[in-house]
């Protein structure tokens, strides 16, 4: 089953962030076909019409960052086959989705229009940017384990997007950037060593992870 024909999975698509309802910090749950199920809604009018339709009490509608959730909230609140409901904006209404499911296949189509963007502005700039140690002259490799090896390569296709992750979460480093050439030969060295790229980072140091290889395959620089 795909989610693409939906209109939420096309609002996140676009938007990359969903709303739910907390009271006391919990996410308010609607039942559904007798079951109590969290809620989720990709604008936050719907919800605000929704709660007060019902005349539902809550403390906060709180926006959500697809990446920020699928990385720390994810297999945290969730297990396999679990539903949430999209949308509701009456008793009886709202898309009832497998999240696990239609999240993957989000995260998966959101991985490859950010290549394809990441891709397109380094042919428009033929320029590369990156995170570098004081005075180096190459970019740092990360790892997303504290327990592990770095073994990934963060990179963005413009100094605004490095910057904005740098001073929040690498405030000790410096940004450079090297042509599409050079950068095309550091994937071609990442591949080779079995190590990864992170595209287009946001702040939080979240966002897209690929194999080089997989990268590798999607530019045309």
């Amino acid at each position: 089953m795909s989610y693409k024909t939906y209109t939420f999975y096309q609002d996140i698509l676009i938007t990359e962030v969903f709303y739910v309802a907390t009271k006391n910090k919990k996410a308010f749950k609607h039942e559904v076909l007798g079951k109590n199920t969290i809620c989720m809604w990709t604008q936050k009018d719907k919800a605000e019409t929704f709660l007060s339709k019902e005349d539902i009490d809550y403390d906060e509608i709180k926006a959500l960052d697809i990446d920020k959730f699928v990385t720390y909230e994810l297999d945290n609140v969730f297990k396999e086959g679990d539903e949430v409901l999209i949308n509701p904006t009456s008793t009886n209404d709202g898309e009832l989705v497998n999240i696990i499911n239609s999240t993957n296949e989000l995260m998966s189509d959101l991985d490859n229009i950010r290549l394809k963007e990441f891709n397109n502005a380094v042919v428009a700039t033929d320029e590369v940017y990156g995170l570098t140690s004081k005075n180096k002259k190459e970019f740092i490799l990360i790892s997303d384990d504290e327990h592990e090896k770095p073994n990934i390569m963060p990179v963005w296709s413009s100094r605004e997007r490095a910057e904005r992750v740098r001073d929040e979460d690498f405030e000790e480093c410096d940004i450079i950037e090297v042509e599409g050439e050079v950068f095309a030969e550091w994937l071609d060295e990442l591949r080779d060593d079995d190590k990864a790229v992170a595209v287009d980072l946001k702040p939080g140091v979240i966002g897209t992870v690929v194999s080089a290889q997989k990268l590798i395959d999607k530019i045309t620089f």
